[in-house]
This record gives structure tokens, sequence and C-alpha cells, in this order.
């Protein structure tokens, strides 16, 4: 017969994930350092893997420790959910939560799932360049970050990729622009060098035009006809059209799309809204 994980086994992997230290863990469960390791122990045995290195002064996950958290973050997080949608108080709090523009297209999915099962969770959205919105979560000033540049952070998670095109309204006259007049964002972003170089290379010219930090600003410009941008292609309205290489245009890279959470031990409406986050990017992926 094939064992089932506990949620008491699932909790104290975690808070020895989070503590980094068996006594520690052992004080936010209420319970003996004995009893913790003991758990830790038997879900070792139940998964047929180590999940953490042990030493007299650091406690640190293996490799099949880092992958099983997101498992148990998972189980934990539905467990509570559930607990909370069938109990006399649904699940409430405040969400702090940054994005990129870039990455603004994927919000409406993303709350409207969210505010399925959380109606009652305050959500504070901000929208910031990718680097702001990292500096927010380190500063506490965030509890999760969705970006499309890692800007030399670690710890995200690649929750999508989405293809990057060349896009401008329906009705301009393309073949006229010359040299190529270009709405994208300023210094900084790099898929404007992408972008740049892949023009350079295919030897068409170009000229900034429109230079903006914010998405709305630059898609002024193009709706009214007078600039080619680039957009990912979730992001594309039934005003614009794509331009490829029929057109003189190359290829652009793909983009990553990152979800960073905040360090500290997150409340479950942030575990929520995280899981929400990657289920919906994954589900509506090829769909837009």
């Amino acid at each position: 017969m094939r064992p089932d994980l506990s949620i008491d086994l699932l909790r104290s992997f975690n808070a020895v994930a989070e503590t980094r230290h068996f006594t520690r863990a052992a004080t936010r469960l209420n319970c003996a350092q004995s009893a913790v390791s003991m758990q830790v122990k038997r879900l070792e045995a139940i998964l047929g893997v180590q999940l953490f290195e042990r030493s007299k002064r650091i406690v640190k996950l293996t490799e099949q420790g880092e992958a099983f958290r997101r498992y148990a973050n998972r189980m934990l997080c539905l467990n509570d959910l559930t607990l909370a949608a069938f109990g006399r108080n649904a699940l409430q709090g405040r969400v702090r939560f940054s994005a990129t523009d870039t990455s603004m297209c994927f919000l409406p999915g993303i709350l409207s799932r969210f505010a399925q099962s959380c109606p009652l969770v305050e959500l504070e959205i901000r929208c910031e360049r990718s680097w702001e919105a990292l500096d927010s979560l380190q500063a506490g000033e965030a509890d999760l970050a969705l970006v499309t540049q890692a800007c030399g952070r670690t710890g995200g998670r690649v929750v999508r990729r989405e293809a990057l095109v060349w896009a401008v309204a329906r009705g301009a006259a393309v073949e006229e622009f010359d040299p190529l007049p270009l709405a994208i964002f300023g210094p900084g972003c790099i898929y404007r060098k992408a972008a740049l170089a892949s023009l350079d290379e295919s030897g068409r010219r170009w000229r900034h035009a429109y230079n903006s930090e914010s998405r709305d600003g630059l898609n002024v410009a193009v709706a009214a006809g007078l600039a080619v941008t680039i957009v990912p292609i979730s992001a594309l309205t039934p005003e614009l059209r794509v331009l490829g290489p029929a057109e003189g245009f190359p290829a652009l890279p793909e983009i990553e799309i990152l979800l960073y959470e905040a360090s500290s031990e997150a409340a479950l409406a942030v575990e929520t809204l995280a899981r929400t986050i990657e289920e919906t990017l994954a589900r509506d992926k090829g769909t837009a």
C-alpha cells in the first residue's frame, strides 16, 4: 500500500526549510526538537531521498529538498485554503504585488482566478521596472514580484516564456517608414538592446521616435500609427498587427517571466497568489 504524506510531516519539513535550524523549527511548531527530527526522517524515508544536509553549524536543503519544497508549499497552501473556504471565516489579509509593464497583460486572468478563491484579500498592485520591483521585494515593501529581467538576482523561478514580436497599428504604412520610427522602453531594458541589435544586424535603418518607461506611454504613439514597438505576443490588441520577415523585420528573442517571493515566511494569501500566478501563466500559454 502506498504511504500518504501527512500535513504534520509537511509542516515540520517546511519549518526546518525556512529556519534552517531544527531547534528554531521546533520552537515555531511548539514541540520538541527530537519530534521535528523524527518527522523529517520519516518524510525522507517515505520519499526515499535526503532532504537536508546536516552539520553542527548549518542545515541546508539538498537539491531534492529544494525540489520537494515547492510541492510541500502547494500542499500546505491547498490544505489551509480548503479549511478557510469551508470554515466560518474566509481567507483575509493583504498582499503587496509588484509587476512590470510587460507582465501586466497577464494580470486580468491572474486577478480573476485569485478573486474567486480569495475574495476578501486586499491586493496592493505596483507597476515598476524589473529592478525596481526586485528592490521593493528586497526592502520588504512587496511580497511578490513578477518581472521580465533577473537583474543579477537569484531565487526567481521562470513561470512562462513568451515570444516577443514587432507590432504596429493596423492602418500604418510601414513601407513608408525610413528610417524606422521606434517606440521602445528606455535604456536598461534588455529587450530594447536585443531589438536594436537585430535591426543593426539586418541593416535596417531606425531612429528613436518615442521613448518611455511605461507601456501606456508607448502605446499612444503606436496606436496613432506613428511608430513600431516590441511587445510580448500576449499583449497584442486587435488594433495591432505583427511585423515579420516579409516586411523586413528580424526575429526577436523570447522573454522570460520570472516570479520572485519575499524570503521571509509567506502568509497563506501570498502563497495562494503565487500559486495562482504559476497556474494561470502555465494554463493560458498559447491561448492569447
